[in-house]
């Protein structure tokens, strides 16, 4: 359904990267980005669970060589999730200036430390907030900034459960929970397999974004991708 959808999920916990998941489930290319300095276990249920089917490239946006190369991937991309903050070259304005197709979802203050219903609350609203302005792109070609704020979600998901609810909490990588929602047609579920952080360096960085080997190894040097 959405599989001409490029997302780039620049999200560290879960509430953004469960948002993601849900535009993979729904057949979009999403691309996270897994910053270079981050050690990975393989071992994280929930995190493989939140990954699945997702490419992955390694990017340190804190640094400006990868603030630009964050930059060059959001002008190829038709959504980019965060909940973190970007650095200053990165706001909407700059982004709509280099892409104005592109639509910007930001989820404010994360509370991902208070439970994790709390979180997929937040990313199931964050998730639908972001299909309205694709309606508005596909007919008039402009993009949106869309605002989920955490703690507005929470407090309707407080008002809305008894507080019995209960939201995927995976240990087990091999038994996924499926989505939220049903679409005729579309897969039931995502392959297991999880994408190792920078497996995809060389198809965005090299394909997509043009990047030589000589420049990719340069970056890897500098451990900004």
């Amino acid at each position: 359904m959405l599989e001409e959808l490029l997302v780039v999920d620049v999200s560290n916990g879960v509430a953004g990267a469960y948002c993601c998941l849900l535009f993979r489930y729904l057949g979009a290319e999403v691309v996270r980005i897994d910053p270079s300095f981050r050690p990975h276990s393989d071992d994280d249920g929930l995190a493989a669970y939140l990954n699945a089917g997702k490419k992955s490239i390694t990017l340190d946006a804190s640094r400006p060589e990868g603030a630009e190369l964050l930059l060059h991937l959001a002008e190829r991309a038709d959504v980019l999730v965060t909940d973190q903050a970007l650095s200053p070259n990165l706001d909407y304005a700059t982004l709509s200036r280099q892409n104005p197709r592109l639509i910007l979802t930001r989820i404010v203050e994360p509370s991902n430390g208070e439970g994790l219903f709390s979180a997929y609350f937040t990313g199931l609203n964050s998730f639908a907030a972001t299909l309205l302005p694709l309606v508005n792109m596909a007919i008039l070609g402009r993009g949106q900034e869309v605002e989920v704020d955490d703690a507005e979600c929470v407090a309707a998901a407080a008002f809305a459960v008894d507080g019995e609810g209960r939201w995927p909490q995976v240990e087990d990588d091999k038994a996924f929970p499926p989505p939220p929602f049903r679409v005729a047609g579309q897969t039931e579920g995502l392959p297991p397999a999880t994408a190792r952080p920078g497996e995809h360096n060389d198809e965005i960085y090299g394909g997509v974004l043009g990047l030589s080997g000589e420049e990719m190894a340069r970056l890897k040097e500098k451990a900004i991708i």
